[in-house]
């Protein structure tokens, strides 16, 4: 969520990032209700002072007219409280979809076709046999069943079988240890998370009919994102444990229904996979979010090399981003079959959007609170990874060669085939 001071103070920003996200949101209306809500409780703070006052004189004389207009008071301050309550409740509904202005240095677009390269990296495969898709390839190794995946589970449901199985094992866990190393703290959080983690993340109110829901106040995550910015909701931090770097294993699960039509095929757009997320939060101060935007792009390009897949870096157009995103990298792994990148990871900030809705504050050493900044990234997120790997890692016996970062994780240097 915004910061309501900053909105009072430059509604012209506000309302230039949100003509640039493609976001329809009335920001004087907002402003005209926060004004009238501020009136109102002026109003019942006098009537409270008023009421007071006349109170403590009753009690020293029983008079009936000051008793009469005693109860008056507290009428009129129950009417102005139901109706600031109202209003209140319209104010925050509508500050819910304010979205965070793009940075500068976010290009104007509406669409991923108007994202930004701004980086490559890797030599796209020139093979010299005639190379397969990876679901042709998948299949010859018996590594997938997609149609009894749809019979069990229903469209976009499927198996991963047998090495396949292994591969992803090793995906994660080597992912895991390799944040380990560049000081996260690991976790393996819920899926099952409530109501308020999905506001506070941003992902409601706009992406409720993408998110499976259980009960009245339960859900299932569509990030592991959500359940570590929930860890802290609610919590006083210290700044000198700032940064917070959390990596978390666990499943995710999206309805994808924004995204008719796209990908019905295959693994690459499914409802249900495992991913490893990398979150931060760190003292609210524009630079240092920065500092970590692009070392949290130099993990997943670190990641990326090893693995040995040839990449894009883009720079995410102000259409594309979600309400809270200040600016977001995308990378894209090459597909051979697709002869295109496709994204693997989005790597974002948000500044104090998420943790505003979230209430995590920290005390500096001056005892004054602060919101904290957030950002958060993807690691490696499975099946979708197996898609660029196993199609530029095929070989021209069939075979699929693993690249040597996951040998020790896997037992095994190459798919055979059959």
């Amino acid at each position: 969520m915004i910061d309501i001071k900053k909105l009072r103070e430059n509604p012209e920003i506000f309302k230039e990032g949100a003509k640039r996200k493609f976001v329809d949101i009335d920001i004087d209306k907002i402003l005209y209700l926060d004004n009238k809500n501020r009136e109102l409780q002026s109003q019942i703070d006098k009537l409270k002072h008023e009421q007071k006052k006349l109170s403590l004189d009753f009690s020293k004389n029983k008079n009936k007219d000051l008793y009469e207009k005693i109860k008056l008071i507290k009428k009129e301050i129950e009417e102005k409280e139901n109706e600031k309550e109202s209003i209140s409740n319209e104010l925050l509904s509508l500050l819910y979809l304010v979205p965070n202005p793009p940075a500068k240095d976010v290009p104007d677009g509406k669409t991923e076709e108007e994202n930004v390269p701004i980086k490559f990296w890797g030599q796209i495969p020139n093979f010299d046999f005639e190379f397969k898709d990876y679901i042709s390839l998948m299949k010859e190794l018996n590594l997938v069943d997609l149609e009894r995946g749809a019979k069990v589970g229903g469209f976009r449901q499927y198996f991963i079988k047998n090495e396949a199985v292994i591969l992803e094992l090793a995906l994660l866990r080597w992912s895991l240890d390799f944040l380990k190393e560049q000081g996260f703290e690991i976790f393996r959080p819920t899926s099952l998370v409530k109501k308020f983690t999905l506001y506070g993340t941003g992902m409601f109110p706009q992406g409720e009919e993408e998110t499976y829901k259980l009960e009245e106040d339960l859900y299932l995550a569509g990030t592991t994102e959500v359940p570590l910015m929930g860890y802290f909701s609610d919590e006083i931090l210290e700044e000198k444990d700032l940064p917070i770097k959390m990596a978390g294993i666990s499943c995710a699960f999206r309805k994808e229904v924004g995204s008719y039509g796209k990908d019905v095929k295959g693994i690459f757009r499914v409802h249900e996979f495992w991913q490893t997320e990398q979150v931060i939060l760190h003292k609210n101060d524009l630079e240092e979010t920065i500092f970590w935007h692009e070392k949290l792009l130099e993990n997943i390009e670190k990641m990326m090399q090893l693995l040995e897949i040839p990449y894009r870096v883009v720079n995410v157009c102000a259409g594309e981003l979600s309400l809270g995103q200040v600016k977001r990298y995308d990378l894209e792994a090459w597909v051979p079959s697709q002869k295109r990148y496709r994204e693997t990871h989005s790597d974002s900030y948000l500044l104090d959007f998420q943790t505003r809705r979230l209430n995590i504050r920290y005390k500096d050493k001056n005892g004054n609170l602060h919101f904290p900044y957030s950002l958060n990234n993807t690691a490696i997120a499975v099946p979708r990874i197996l898609i660029p790997l196993i199609e530029n890692h095929q070989q021209k016996d069939g075979s699929i060669k693993i690249p040597k970062v996951l040998v020790s994780y896997c037992g095994f240097e190459k798919i055979p085939a059959d």
